[in-house]
């Protein structure tokens, strides 16, 4: 009888253990070393000369050697276009698919920390950046925002042998209303978002929605930041940008990106409770062995 519900009890557990697998256009981001941009570019020639947003995910590494980045579902790549002007602006994949940008269905980012920052009065979880605002811990990824917002005349064959910028400027605002937390509007929870980085040495924030501050602003077209994504809650954000391009060439131009992520306690407090389990497992087992040839 023990030795059925020991069984019974073991299966239940390994039932209920969390399985994540990715196929397809899914990219998950996570784990030690795990760093990549989300990566924004404006195509002008695109749908008759209306224009194209293009939102990807670029795995960070040097082209011909292995990315650096802790990502799977690498499996669809972004190939560039005619007119984004400067070197290696995207990257095409080599033959063994290790770097490049890639196009997604999903975008998610796996923050497993039990570390947290105060910003505007609120307690944050938040992610890990490279050479930025606090950076404690290497074991949650690093997601940066980058864009090209330039085009090359010359290349394009409509001008003067020289690159201009397509856009002033580049904002996001966080979409509270599509957003959501667990499922729920994120402006109808509890639960708060925030995007922050190093300005001497103090947060500088570019939204946060606990204090209301939702537009964030680069005064720049052509750019790469690495900030802190910060969570006040546990739990499973879908987190919905309205990015716009501003002025410049083109005047306002809008578009949407979302990107989910699941905020959790680090993962090894997960796997000792079950490799404890299955250690008391066994020393029951034996007992009974033992109590039975006995």
């Amino acid at each position: 009888m023990k030795n059925n519900l020991l069984k019974s009890s073991l299966a239940a557990l390994l039932i209920a253990t969390p399985v994540s697998f990715v196929s397809g256009q899914n990219i998950v981001l996570e784990g030690t070393g795990g760093s990549g941009d989300i990566f924004f570019l404006y195509e002008s020639q695109a749908n008759s000369g209306d224009g194209a947003w293009h939102t990807v995910f670029r795995a960070k590494g040097t082209t011909g050697e292995p990315t650096t980045t802790n990502a799977s579902g690498l499996t669809n790549s972004f190939q560039s276009f005619t007119g984004v002007s400067g070197t290696n602006t995207v990257i095409v994949p080599n033959t063994d698919g290790h770097t490049g940008d890639y196009n997604f269905d999903t975008l998610r980012v796996n923050v497993n920390t039990n570390q947290s920052l105060n910003v505007g009065g609120t307690d944050f979880y938040y992610t890990h950046t490279n050479g930025e605002f606090e950076n404690p811990n290497p074991n949650v990824p690093d997601l940066g925002i980058r864009f090209r917002l330039r085009e090359d005349q010359d290349a394009m064959g409509i001008g003067s042998n020289s690159a201009f910028d397509q856009f002033d400027n580049f904002t996001f605002t966080l979409n509270t209303a599509q957003s959501t937390f667990n499922g729920i509007a994120l402006q109808d929870t509890t639960a708060h978002v925030s995007l922050f980085g190093n300005l001497l040495g103090s947060p500088d924030v570019l939204f946060n929605s606990a204090a209301g501050d939702l537009t964030g602003t680069f005064n720049s077209v052509w750019g790469h930041h690495h900030r802190n994504w910060g969570f006040s809650e546990y739990g499973e954000y879908s987190v919905v940008l309205d990015v716009l391009g501003v002025g410049g060439e083109y005047g306002d131009s809008a578009h949407q990106a979302t990107i989910d992520f699941t905020v959790a306690i680090p993962e090894p407090g997960t796997y000792a409770a079950i490799f404890g389990f299955l250690a008391l497992a066994g020393v029951l087992m034996v007992r009974h062995r033992r109590n039975k040839s006995s």
